[in-house]
């Protein structure tokens, strides 16, 4: 403009901006953006699902396609499930009703199977209802009466098994053993053994005689007794009570003596 006064450019001075803490401030680099480019190999593949995941993806697509023609015939979810839960209950009750008749069956089976036979014996020691019965020391039934008399005394035995026989040639002893004397009825057969074409059960049983059939007699014998054994400590007690300890020793002494010198001629003997 005319009359204004023009200001040359060396005139002119830029005073630089100054930052809150007193520094000259200076102008912000431009910022640069890198882009990074990843070639991907032929032999890369997507990444696949978890086995779990598409088992449960699968069975979801099955019941879906279960679901659908039965919702076009009035079937709700609602409905479904409540017949899966009755269908689930009827199946439970059949399968419970399954299981008891079979396991009725097989102890009947198993009570048809067995069969009794009758010890007799001159002396219970200790026998009585539960008393095993052993054949070679395996338990093979057990007594499940004791029938008591002047006579004698007749346990009645239950075999487990008809397969299991007793040769009537067997020697049957009553024993008692352990630290608490347990009774128990044993069983030993003797040779031969015998090889019955039939069982004990079987009504040509008792014509064969080689087995002892249902319900038959054996008779038993004394064993190992607990009940023996003290009394031949006490009569052995009584004897050296009468006779005396100072004489028992001196009798005792007597015989060693006499053992001692009978050595000679029994050297000349042998």
């Amino acid at each position: 403009m005319i009359g204004s006064p023009v200001m040359s450019s060396s005139s002119m001075i830029v005073c630089p901006r100054v930052s809150p803490n007193g520094l000259p401030y200076l102008p912000p680099k431009p910022r640069t953006r890198r882009l990074v480019v990843r070639a991907a190999s032929p032999s890369t593949q997507p990444e696949g699902k978890c086995p779990l995941t598409v088992v449960l993806d699968v069975s979801r697509g099955i019941w879906r396609q279960t679901l659908k023609p039965l919702s076009d015939f009035g079937f709700g979810k609602r409905s479904v499930w409540e017949g899966g839960v009755g269908l689930f209950l009827v199946s439970g009750a059949t399968l419970l009703a399954l299981s008891w008749a079979w396991l009725r069956g097989f102890q009947m089976r198993a009570k048809f199977r067995k069969y009794q036979t009758v010890f007799e014996l001159s002396q219970a020691s200790g026998s009585c209802t539960g008393t095993p019965v052993r054949i070679r020391g395996v338990t093979v039934g057990s007594v499940i009466r004791v029938n008591p008399s002047l006579k004698n005394i007749e346990a009645v035995a239950e075999i487990e098994d008809d397969k299991i026989i007793i040769p009537r040639n067997s020697l049957v002893e009553v024993n008692q053993s352990g630290l608490l004397m347990e009774t128990m009825i044993d069983i030993t057969p003797k040779d031969p053994i015998p090889e019955p074409s039939v069982g004990p059960l079987h009504q040509e049983c008792g014509k064969e005689g080689l087995i002892v059939c249902d319900r038959e007699k054996i008779k038993g014998e004394q064993g190992v007794s607990l009940d023996e054994l003290v009394g031949i400590f006490t009569r052995m007690g009584r004897d050296v009570e009468e006779i005396g300890v100072a004489n028992a020793f001196s009798l005792a002494e007597r015989a060693v003596s006499v053992i001692e010198d009978a050595k000679p001629l029994l050297k000349k003997m042998i």
